[in-house]
């Protein structure tokens, strides 16, 4: 619990801090300094193989991806920055979490369509910084082939699952869809193809998904 309140509290934190300047001039420093606490927090929380987990050692592609990213939005890269080497160590640890598949998890987790999202969204960023060719290569590689994943693991209702449509059965839910989305979503933005059918499908999903009053289940 505290791991992902210290994500949380970062993300909420280095969002409000590019605002305008008269509120950042105003702002308690406390604010700032709950922010980079939470940080070094992250940083420590770090094992050695490059990972973060969560509830004795679960979700693991899942935790560091999300870590990953609260280090990208303090403005860090694998290049530059106090938390380079972390995002280093997590992008290794991710890229090696790549399966033959396209799949970025442990093929036993039986939650890991999260973790491939999630997984997506951070690679793809630190994709589109960097300035190895061999690196962004490789990045490029596994990208694509997680972009492949998610199409062959979309359901016939055009959802996602917990795992893929083979793997559970054709069964789909909100929360999980939505982060093949924002994972797909940020492959597209950072120059990874991305066939539109596979979003119109998740569009159409969720919009069967929406009820009258404007609530999606």
């Amino acid at each position: 619990m505290r791991f992902m309140l210290s994500i949380v509290l970062i993300m909420t934190g280095l969002i409000l801090s590019s605002s305008d300047s008269i509120a950042a001039k105003n702002r308690d420093p406390k604010f700032q300094q709950a922010v980079s606490n939470a940080l070094e927090y992250l940083a420590r929380e770090q094992r050695r193989q490059g990972y973060w987990e969560a509830n004795g050692g679960q979700y693991r592609v899942a935790m560091t991806a999300l870590a990953g990213n609260a280090l990208l939005a303090e403005g860090s890269t694998t290049t530059r920055g106090k938390y380079a080497k972390n995002i280093q160590n997590a992008v290794d640890y991710l890229l090696e979490m790549s399966q033959p598949n396209g799949l970025i998890g442990y093929k036993n987790d039986y939650h890991y369509t999260y973790g491939h999202g999630y997984s997506m969204v951070f690679l793809s960023q630190v994709y589109g910084e960097e300035e190895d060719a061999l690196r962004r290569e490789e990045l490029k590689k596994v990208l694509m082939k997680a972009v492949d994943f998610c199409a062959g693991a979309q359901t016939t209702r055009g959802g996602w699952g917990y795992v893929s449509a083979k793997d559970g059965n054709d069964f789909d839910e909100g929360s999980t869809c939505i982060t093949q989305v924002q994972g797909l979503r940020a492959c597209r933005n950072a120059g990874i193809p991305v066939d539109k059918k596979i979003i119109d499908r998740a569009k159409k999903y969720i919009s069967d998904c929406t009820t009258p009053e404007g609530g999606v289940q």
